[in-house]
């Protein structure tokens, strides 16, 4: 009798031990509306592609993010010189960083790294096409890489937050023919769907329109302390009723930012939910593509911008959002001490909803009423961006311009934008600060050598901006920097290649048993899984 009940309280230990050893399985649900077009780090460009990368891969620098700051900061890199010339950047690897095979991240992995970028020329490689030649992105040791630009250029060091590191050896194993020599395809096929980097977490399972699954890297070289998330459920959900319901069940942990005002509000007084709201470094505009007849007429153009309703979207769409002074979000000009009396010399102005000059444009386009049909896409699930066309779609009906509301799938607007020939009529675009410079929102959407992405669905080109934005891009001293960047955009916005709607608040919806999220204004690093403790 005594061993059988010894044998039994052996057996409720074991019991117990087995289910707090699942209890300690840390899963986290987030709740995405949008699709998640690619997660290969040389083809990322918006949030939530973003959004697997961080998670999947290192950069070679890190925002300062538990400083509150977006300056880049040490990572892959652990430490950097620059030499006097401003042109070359001599970077030590750090040691013992593991890939998730097992291999030990080298200086030869950054190379690679960043002549496939250059190679494949998508995603973030505008960024440094036109500064670095591969021959002079350099291995000097094990650990050491050189960077050596073409001319200066001072974002250079923020730039850096958006190389992702890849497994060299990994890829070109993966490899299949293609156009680039003995690199073959540079193994995009292979990271279509799979992954070769370094990060916190590894891929368990990718679906673009649907899933994205990760699983805690064991072997991170950041480590790990009890709490952290184990594994991560990434759901695309693109009923935002649905979304509520998950959350507020505690059957998901987050939702994404993308939602309403009005959803965000009754989630602030569900119980168990938290809404963090702040100021955001974003843009919402509805991009308009110049290089199509009627849009590349700005008459057109500058019509369909004086026809929107600011007023009412600012305070009934985007509630709390300041109104768009043209691309740069005011927050990335105040950074740099920037004012609004500045912008205002500048040309740099919010537009104004006029109807009755509006159609007076219009009289001077040429076009008649009833000439004019132009397609808006959005994405799929995006309530704010379906209200702000339907706001758009009214005034137009004034003006006799037929405007057609198409939600399609946000990885479809991304293909679409890729090629001059699909890239849709008007785009309503979000867009967060890539890196923390006005030169994110300028060179990076109004350069032609950016053009393919969703970000220059307007596919603008005007000789004199280019050459301004070169210029700045040159600059040294930091005044005339500036000086160029606000000329560049004064010019844009009076081009009218975009309704530059709003900069608006940042909200996001999470379980109030979730600590370590922060908004950090950069694209997609505030939803960095690492940073997150939950306590079941």
């Amino acid at each position: 009798m005594r061993m059988t009940r010894i044998f039994w309280l052996a057996s409720v230990l074991v019991w117990v031990v087995l289910i707090g050893s699942v209890q300690a399985q840390v899963t986290f649900t987030y709740l995405e509306g949008q699709e998640i077009p690619t997660i290969d780090p040389a083809k990322h460009t918006d949030e939530s592609s973003m959004h697997g990368v961080i998670n999947l891969y290192d950069p070679l620098l890190y925002p300062k993010v538990s400083q509150g700051s977006m300056a880049p900061g040490p990572h892959v890199a652990e430490s950097w010189k620059v030499d006097p010339d401003g042109r070359t950047y001599t970077f030590k690897i750090r040691r013992g960083i593991k890939f998730h095979d097992g291999t030990e991240l080298t200086a030869d992995d950054v190379v690679f790294s960043m002549q496939r970028m250059l190679a494949l020329k998508k995603g973030f490689s505008w960024l440094w096409l036109n500064l670095l030649d591969p021959k002079d992105v350099k291995a000097l040791d094990r650990n050491t890489v050189q960077f050596r630009l073409s001319q200066p250029f001072a974002p250079f060091l923020s730039t850096l937050t958006q190389l992702f590191v890849v497994n060299k050896k990994l890829v070109l194993a993966n490899k299949k023919a293609g156009p680039y020599g003995d690199n073959g395809d540079y193994g995009e096929a292979y990271l279509t769907n799979a992954e070769a980097g370094s990060g916190p977490f590894q891929l368990s399972s990718y679906e673009r329109s649907t899933i994205l699954e990760l699983k805690r890297f064991p072997d991170y070289w950041r480590g790990w302390k009890p709490g952290q998330i184990e594994k991560v459920v990434y759901r695309v959900v693109k009923e935002e009723a649905t979304m509520r319901t998950l959350l507020t069940s505690g059957q998901a942990d987050m939702i994404d930012q993308w939602r309403t005002p009005v959803t965000y509000e009754q989630l602030a007084k569900a119980p168990g939910v938290v809404v963090d709201e702040k100021p955001s470094a974003q843009l919402f505009h509805i991009q308009m593509n110049t290089q199509r007849t009627p849009l590349n007429n700005i008459h057109v153009r500058k019509a369909i911008a004086m026809a929107f309703d600011y007023d009412t979207a600012i305070k009934q769409i985007f509630k709390g959002a300041l109104q768009a002074r043209g691309p740069v979000p005011l927050a990335a000009w105040e950074s740099y001490d920037i004012s609004s009396k500045d912008l205002d010399k500048y040309g740099i102005v919010a537009y104004k909803y006029d109807l009755e000059g509006a159609k007076k444009e219009l009289q001077l386009s040429g076009f008649k009423p009833g000439q004019i049909q132009l397609n808006y896409v959005f994405p799929e699930g995006g309530n704010l961006q379906r209200q702000a066309g339907l706001l758009l779609q009214s005034s137009l009906n004034q003006l006799g311009i037929k405007l057609n509301l198409q939600e399609l799938p946000w990885a479809r607007i991304v293909e679409m934008s890729a090629s001059e020939s699909s890239t849709p009529d008007l785009a309503a675009i979000f867009d967060t600060l890539k890196y923390p410079h006005p030169d994110s929102h300028t060179y990076g959407m109004y350069h032609p050598s950016a053009w393919g992405s969703y970000r220059t669905i307007s596919r603008y080109s005007y000789p004199v901006v280019t050459a301004l934005l070169e210029r700045a891009r040159r600059a040294t001293d930091p005044e005339k920097q500036m000086e160029l960047y606000l000329q560049a955009t004064g010019l844009v916005v009076k081009d009218y290649p975009s309704i530059y709607v709003a900069n608006p608040m940042h909200r996001v919806a999470l379980r109030d048993n979730v600590k370590g999220y922060r908004y950090v204004g950069l694209l997609g690093y505030d939803v960095a899984f690492y940073d997150f403790t939950v306590s079941r």
